[in-house]
C-alpha cells in the first residue's frame, strides 16, 4: 500500500512540473528569440522522474521588419554578444531586437549594449542605375541600394569590409542633432549579410562595425539568466569562440522555436497524467482506511 501511495505521490508531482515546463514553452512562444525549455521523463514504474534536459537550439521562424536596420537575425549557429551595463557581464542571445538609445549606443529592449568589432573605413563608390533603361535624364547616386538596386534587382558587389581596428566594443552610432546624420556622416545604416554594419554617405558606402557573433563546444553549458533569451558562459559551456560561419539577415527578426501544436498536445498528455495519478493516490487513500476500519 505504501508503495502505491509513494508512487502516485511521485507521479503528481513529476506531472506537475512537466505542467510548470510546457506552459513555460507556451508563454515563451510569443516572445522572439525565445528558446524552448527540453526535459527528460523516465522510470515509470516507480511514478516517474522529470529531469533538466536543458534548451532547444533549432532555428525559428523569420519575422520580417521592413524599414527596421536595427532589428537583425542570425541564419544558422551563432548568438550575439550583448554587454550588461551594471555588471560589466557578456550576455549571449538569438534576439536580435536592438534599438538606438539616447547616448547612440546600439542596445537591446532591457538596454543590453551590443558588442561589435570596430573596422577601417573601406569603401565601396556606388553606381546610379542606367537612365537609358529606367527613363531618368540623369544619374542620381543616391538612388543606388547597395544590397540590392530597386532598378536592377541585384546586389551591388561591395568592397571587402576593412580590418578590425581594435577588440570588440560597445557599437555607437550617435545622431548628429546638427545635421541628422549617424556619427554626423551617415544618412542611413545597413547591416550586410557578413554582419557588418555598414553606413551610407552620398555616393558611398562604408565598413563601421561587425557584430560580434560567436558559438559554444557545449550550448547546453550555459545558464539562463532572463526567460530563455539571454545566457552566460560556464565552465560547462567553455569560452564563446569566434570566426563563426553564419549569414545575418537585416530588418526580421527570430521567433521562438518552441512549437506550439506539439507543447500543446504535451500538456494536455500531462494534464491527464496529472489527473490520473490524483485518482490513484484517491484510491490509496480509501484502501488504506479500509484496512485501518478492518482492524479496528
Amino acid at each position: 500500500m505504501n508503495k502505491i501511495q509513494h508512487i502516485s505521490q511521485n507521479a503528481t508531482l513529476n506531472s506537475t512540473e512537466m505542467i510548470s515546463v510546457i506552459s513555460g514553452n507556451i508563454y515563451g512562444y510569443i516572445h522572439n528569440g525565445n528558446r524552448a525549455k527540453r526535459y527528460r521523463f523516465s522510470d515509470y514504474m516507480s511514478g516517474g522522474d522529470i529531469k533538466d534536459n536543458g534548451f532547444l537550439w533549432s532555428q525559428g521562424k523569420q519575422e520580417p521588419r521592413t524599414g527596421e536596420w536595427t532589428k537583425v537575425m542570425i541564419n544558422g549557429r551563432g548568438l550575439f554578444t550583448v554587454k550588461n551595463p551594471k555588471t560589466g557581464e557578456n550576455y549571449y542571445t538569438r534576439l536580435g531586437d536592438f534599438h538606438i538609445d539616447a547616448a547612440g549606443n546600439l542596445v537591446s529592449g532591457e538596454g543590453y549594449k551590443v558588442q561589435g568589432t570596430p573596422l577601417a573605413g573601406a569603401a565601396t563608390r556606388l553606381q546610379g542605375p542606367d537612365p537609358k533603361q529606367v527613363g531618368f535624364k540623369e544619374i542620381n547616386p543616391n538612388w543606388a541600394d547597395p544590397f540590392n538596386n530597386p532598378y536592377t534587382n541585384n546586389a551591388q558587389n561591395l568592397q571587402p569590409p576593412g580590418k578590425a581596428v581594435g577588440e570588440a566594443e560597445d557599437i555607437n552610432l550617435a545622431l548628429d542633432r546638427n545635421n541628422g546624420r549617424y556619427l554626423g556622416r551617415f544618412e542611413e545604416i545597413k547591416v550586410g549579410e557578413d554582419g557588418v554594419l555598414y553606413g551610407k554617405d552620398g555616393n558611398h558606402v562604408v565598413s563601421l562595425y561587425k557584430l560580434n557573433i560567436v558559438d559554444f563546444n557545449n550550448l547546453d553549458g550555459l545558464k539562463d539568466v532572463k526567460d530563455g533569451v539571454y545566457f552566460k558562459s560556464t565552465d560547462q559551456s567553455g569560452l564563446p569562440t569566434m570566426g563563426v560561419e553564419t549569414s545575418v539577415i537585416g530588418e526580421a527578426l527570430e521567433k521562438s522555436n518552441a512549437w506550439i501544436k506539439v507543447e500543446a498536445h504535451n500538456l494536455t498528455d500531462a494534464q491527464r497524467y496529472f489527473q490520473a495519478a490524483s485518482q490513484i493516490h484517491k484510491l490509496a487513500d480509501k484502501i488504506s482506511g479500509t484496512a485501518i476500519e478492518m482492524i479496528q
